[in-house]
């Protein structure tokens, strides 16, 4: 099948020098979450390196968009480094977070911080699997931190493409419907199809 229209996205987007068009990471999770979900929906994009939040109207133009700072906190990052220093596969924290039993906040959200307080709580007791929660439950916090989040809000990015229970800590959080795509880590990618797909049509 001939490949007739490409659109380039994300950080590498400018190196891809046979595309036909570039478009901003916001641009296509907003074409991609809002082509599953077409009504006013404000999109969570939990990255391995930053979080956007994106407020779409119900035509699917974006009202505004905020970025996280240049921290790993609120970010997948954060959670690797985590898995990372307590030795554990990242395939395995979302079933591990599922059987937590009890609510302990982490007192910190730096990342540094983070992991000692961890260690040593675990070396007091307390019980890994709610840890681990609450590594989950810092990246939601620092999410909600970032700005006001109202309405519908779907979700999408690998981080919850592979830790479902994200969609719960942020449903209990906010108390809000929470929508999440089929293939939430390739959300960009279809939307840049999309926009792909819309250029060659009107060509």
């Amino acid at each position: 099948m001939a490949v007739n229209s490409i659109t380039a996205t994300g950080y590498g987007k400018n190196k891809v020098n046979f595309a036909k068009r570039y478009k901003t990471e916001i641009s296509c999770h907003a074409k991609g979450a809002y082509h599953y979900f077409p009504k006013k929906i404000t999109v969570i994009d939990i990255g391995g390196q930053d979080t956007k939040v994106i407020k779409l109207d119900e035509d699917g133009k974006i009202v505004r968009f905020k970025m996280n700072r240049k921290c790993a906190a609120g970010t997948g990052a954060f959670i690797e480094e985590i898995a990372y220093r307590l030795d554990l596969p990242l395939k395995e924290l979302n079933n591990l977070a599922a059987k937590s039993t009890s609510n302990v906040p982490l007192a910190s959200f730096c990342t540094v911080f983070a992991k000692t307080e961890i260690l040593t709580r675990i070396k007091e007791g307390e019980k890994i699997e709610d840890m681990i929660k609450s590594v989950f439950g810092s990246v939601i916090k620092r999410i909600i931190e970032m700005t006001e989040i109202e309405g519908v809000v779907v979700l999408t990015g690998g981080v919850i493409a592979h830790n479902k229970i994200i969609g719960e800590i942020l449903k209990n959080e906010l108390n809000a419907d929470i929508l999440i795509p089929p293939y939430p880590q390739f959300t960009g990618a279809i939307g840049a199809a999309l926009f792909a797909l819309e250029s060659y049509l009107s060509e």
